[in-house]
């Protein structure tokens, strides 16, 4: 069995090849892996603390301009080049793209090549390079019902959630303090905006918590600042009798989601799938520039099903978040509520469902295999 994965960009993208990768992993002890990547450095590292190879590929963003057009064309015209060599190289028996820039080249490449290929789409409202791919692929899996109207040119669409980390649902609170060197027992709530961070979400914690410094003894924060609010978010804590984990990128997602209580964050496909499959109450800030939206309506059909709470950026202050978190934590009926309705949501067993169709669509008895990440 030989599977590829390509693509990336992005966490989100990344994690749910990685998550897919592990669970044919499981499966198939002899499958060989690898991933074609962006030059992103986290991406090399994240695919090779988990045992599989990384290689990367041309791939530019699709820009409004003239000139940003002309390069992503000049871009896609290299990366079908460099995809054809790998694919030709690598033999691989499907091509599974996750949406993204990153995606174009390789479908293509599968699709010049006669290859089987397959789309993943985490988001309510897909990816331009999803709806575009959509039609040359021969089956799209999707996390949300209300992603289905947007591929009716696709032969094959079905709904199977995004696949997560099994280290999300097998993370365990207590051996998880120890990690962060925090309490077991209090109320922890886990700030992340992503794999980039979220400079709008740090600013808006960090003037919280003088408000929350009485809360000290009950409470306790682990904050992903991302690169470039790390030094503040670190400084500002030591002003304060909180205790707090402050890291700029988590590895271990795991880890964080078994502490959390309560997080707040984006309203990234991935890890909306990811905390709904282990049932955390959330704050919601979607990035308010991410393409079509799309973060505002995956943010919406999770609040609108009453697993959390909604906060468009431009509402977003100290008082609110400070009412938000008191209200869930003060009041055990709600929360509690919040919580079923959430992971009523979650779809943990995605990563499953993702690879028993892949492997229905090559007829797999045992041959090559392969998958790509887009």
């Amino acid at each position: 069995m030989k599977v590829a994965f390509a693509g990336g960009g992005t966490a989100g993208h990344l994690m749910v090849g990685l998550s897919t990768a592990e669970e044919i992993r499981s499966r198939f002890n002899e499958a060989e892996i690898i991933f074609y990547g962006t030059d992103k450095e986290f991406e090399k590292r994240c695919v090779e603390q988990r045992g599989f190879r990384f290689q990367r590929m041309h791939a530019k963003k699709w820009g409004k301009s003239f000139k940003q057009l002309f390069t992503f064309i000049i871009a896609i015209c290299i990366g079908i080049v460099e995809s054809l060599i790998a694919l030709r190289k690598f033999n691989p028996d499907i091509v599974v793209g996750l949406g993204g820039y990153a995606s174009f080249a390789p479908i293509i490449a599968a699709k010049l090549l006669s290859i089987p290929s397959v789309l993943l789409e985490q988001n309510v409202i897909p990816g331009k390079a999803n709806r575009f791919l959509a039609k040359w692929v021969d089956e799209v899996y999707c996390h949300w019902r209300g992603s289905l109207k947007w591929f009716n040119k696709a032969k094959v669409v079905r709904v199977t959630g995004t696949p997560i980390r099994k280290d999300i649902l097998s993370s365990q609170r207590c051996r998880s303090a120890e990690i962060f060197g925090l309490s077991s027992s209090k109320k922890t709530i886990l700030v992340t905006g992503g794999s980039q961070g979220a400079q709008a979400i740090n600013e808006v914690i960090l003037r919280c918590l003088p408000k929350l410094g009485p809360l000290s003894n009950e409470l306790q924060i682990i904050h992903c600042t991302g690169e470039y609010g790390y030094e503040a978010a670190k400084a500002a804590y030591k002003q304060t009798d909180i205790k707090a984990f402050v890291c700029s990128f988590l590895d271990d997602m795991g880890a964080a989601f078994s502490m959390a209580d309560l997080i707040i964050c984006r309203a990234g496909a991935t890890t909306i799938a990811e905390f709904t499959a282990v049932g955390i109450p959330a704050i919601l800030i979607p990035y308010p520039h991410a393409a079509d939206n799309h973060q505002y309506w995956n943010a919406m059909e999770l609040a609108s099903n009453g697993g959390g709470y909604l906060l468009q950026q431009i509402d977003l202050t100290p008082e609110k978040i400070i009412e938000l978190i008191t209200d869930l934590f003060n009041n055990k009926e709600k929360y509690d509520r919040m919580k079923m309705f959430n992971k009523g949501m979650g779809m943990p067993n995605a990563a499953t469902k993702v690879v028993d169709n892949i492997c229905r669509v090559i007829g797999f008895k045992g041959t090559q295999f392969a998958l790509i990440l887009g």
